[in-house]
């Protein structure tokens, strides 16, 4: 299986267990530099100040895997240095954990499941895809990049041309709310999103599972 945009590896963990090899790609560099060095072993802060936060902010290849642990991790919303989370969730014994101890037991609890998995730093269309791979597809909002981290703006149509041209040998699954006419619905369900940032106010959306209607 290999997908093309693994962001917080929440579908990834889910696939795992049916796969015999697993691909994870992204083009967010320091999220990769995060999965990869949490593989081999490094492990995530149990706290980080405000002041700590600045700082990686401030100096961010000093530590890749930390700075993505910090601007995600640890921002509101998940949002790339979205500023710097406060608040946390309780246990079952109504004990606050912060939100930086939160995101890395999720973490390494993901990283566990994927822990044979490859990941790689690429564009969507450098990805090296083994034959008769199974690809999952979760592409950015168009206009929503720099949540990411990134800089330049994402191209629907040509990400949409490009699953049209490898559904010729590989069966391609898109998480999309809309998708071309040539595709079709096989799985949808109503999730709550946010708009451009954590305090903006939630609204209802239904993802959708498409695949091109000529592999039906």
């Amino acid at each position: 299986m290999v997908s093309l945009f693994c962001g917080g590896l929440s579908v990834e963990t889910k696939l795992a267990p049916y796969f015999k090899e697993i691909i994870c790609n992204d083009k967010q560099e320091y999220l990769i530099e995060l999965y990869k060095a949490v593989q081999g072993g490094w492990i995530p802060p149990d706290e980080l100040t405000e002041s700590d936060y600045k700082y990686i902010r401030d100096n961010r290849d000093e530590n890749k895997a930390l700075t993505a642990f910090a601007g995600f991790g640890c921002s509101f919303g998940g949002k790339w240095f979205g500023g710097y989370g406060r608040h946390g969730v309780k246990d079952n014994h109504a004990k606050e954990r912060s939100m930086c101890e939160e995101s890395k037991r999720a973490l390494l609890r993901d990283i566990n499941i994927l822990k044979d998995a490859v990941f790689t730093n690429k564009d969507y269309r450098d990805v090296v895809i083994p034959e008769g791979a199974v690809i999952y597809a979760d592409p950015p909002y168009s206009g929503k990049m720099a949540a990411y981290g990134i800089k330049e703006e994402f191209n629907t149509n040509e990400f949409w041309d490009w699953v049209r041209d490898n559904s010729k040998e590989h069966m391609i699954f898109v998480s999309e709310l809309e998708a071309p006419d040539d595709f079709e619905v096989i799985w949808e369900r109503q999730v709550l999103r946010q708009l451009a940032n954590c305090n903006a106010e939630n609204f209802k959306a239904n993802e959708k599972l498409y695949i091109r209607k000529e592999n039906i």
